[in-house]
Formats: C-alpha cells, sequence, structure tokens
C-alpha cells in the first residue's frame, strides 16, 4: 500500500509555500507547527509537522507529535499519510482516492463518499465552503459547521491588519480562524475540550 500511495507523491519542479507558527497553550509557548506546501500547476503536496510538549515545574507532562504528507489535486484530497502522538495515544492514517470513493487502508479498511475531500486544510480557504472534514488524525469524516465572524482587526507579525474571521464547531471541536484579504491564512485560535487556550501566532 505504501508503494501504491508513493504513486500519488510524485516528486516534481515545484514552487511552494510555508506557514510557520508558535503554539501557545493558555498564553505559554509549547511548542510549533509547520506547514510546507510544494505545487506545479496540477498537483499540491502538503507536509504539516506539529511538535508540542506541555511541562510542569519544568518536568515534560504531556507530548504530541504529529506528521502527515497530503497529495491534492484542483483542491481535492488525493491521498493522505499521517501519525500522530497524542499524550499516550498513537494513530495512523492512511488513504487514497479513487474515483468519487475515499478508501481508508488505517486506522480501518472504510470508505466513503465524496467527489472533493478536503481535511482541515486551515491553509486553503475552500475548506470555509465545506461541511464535511477528513480529520487526520483519526481518520474520521466529519460534520463540521462553519460560519463567518466578518472582519477583525488583529496583530500578526506585530502589524495590526484587518482579516475576516471564521468560526469552525465539530463535536470536541471549536476553533477560529483569520484569512487576509479573505484567502491568506495568519491566524488560529481553540479552545481544547477540558478548556485550554490555544493559539498559532505566525512566525
Amino acid at each position: 500500500m505504501r508503494f501504491i500511495l508513493s504513486l500519488l507523491f510524485i516528486p516534481c519542479l515545484c514552487f511552494g509555500r510555508d506557514w510557520s507558527f508558535d503554539v501557545l497553550m493558555d498564553d505559554k509557548l509549547i511548542g510549533e507547527h509547520v506547514f510546507q506546501l510544494k505545487e506545479d500547476g496540477k498537483f499540491q503536496q502538503l507536509i504539516s509537522n506539529a511538535n508540542f510538549k506541555v511541562t510542569l515545574l519544568s518536568i515534560p507532562v504531556y507530548k504530541y507529535k504529529h506528521i502527515s504528507q497530503e497529495s491534492w489535486s484542483k483542491d481535492c484530497l488525493r491521498a493522505v499519510e499521517a501519525s500522530t502522538q497524542d499524550g499516550g495515544d498513537q494513530y495512523k492514517v492512511l488513504g487514497k482516492s479513487e474515483t468519487d470513493i475515499f478508501k481508508l487502508v488505517e486506522p480501518s479498511k472504510e470508505a466513503f463518499s465524496a467527489d472533493c475531500p478536503m481535511t482541515f486544510s486551515y491553509w486553503n480557504p475552500s475548506m470555509l465552503k465545506q461541511n464535511k472534514l477528513l480529520n487526520v488524525q483519526t481518520g474520521e469524516y466529519m460534520e463540521v459547521q462553519i460560519k463567518s465572524l466578518g472582519k477583525k482587526t488583529i496583530k500578526v507579525k506585530n502589524e495590526n491588519i484587518e482579516a475576516d474571521s471564521y468560526q469552525l464547531t465539530a463535536p470536541k471541536i471549536n476553533i477560529q480562524l483569520w484569512y487576509k484579504d479573505n484567502k491568506e491564512w495568519v491566524k488560529l485560535e481553540s479552545i481544547t475540550p477540558d478548556n485550554h487556550y490555544i493559539s498559532y501566532i505566525l512566525k
């Protein structure tokens, strides 16, 4: 299966974009999340890499590591391979698209019907039009609600800018997103199920 998926992750002469965020929990720096996008006009390849560590009195009490590789075509997910350590839990997600069906191999052999599936791909504003998204940590294709909160003034890289704000909610998920000029992702905030405040600050 890894060989089959490798056919979808094709090396290319690409140009790319990066989003690098410091991640804070309750205003304390806990790590970073970096997104690297390469595209050649027909295909897009995204690598998402997150590494968080929460300490108490300098003693690590929680670690989170996530890396995923996604292949896209025309804003549609073609393949995904992801690995996540969430505290003491380990997750793997592996799947690919076939016509209008997306097939998962891990965490279980399941398939769901979708002409153009998307993940929680905050970097792509087309995500804001979806009512279902694939969670690449758990493999769940879940219903989401996304609504516009209008324009807000926020600080990005020590500069006050006006950005379009959106709220994304789903079971155990409450996220607020900001986009400059309604297309460039610049900020994320979230409330965790146990009421911790998470913020992504663009470096």
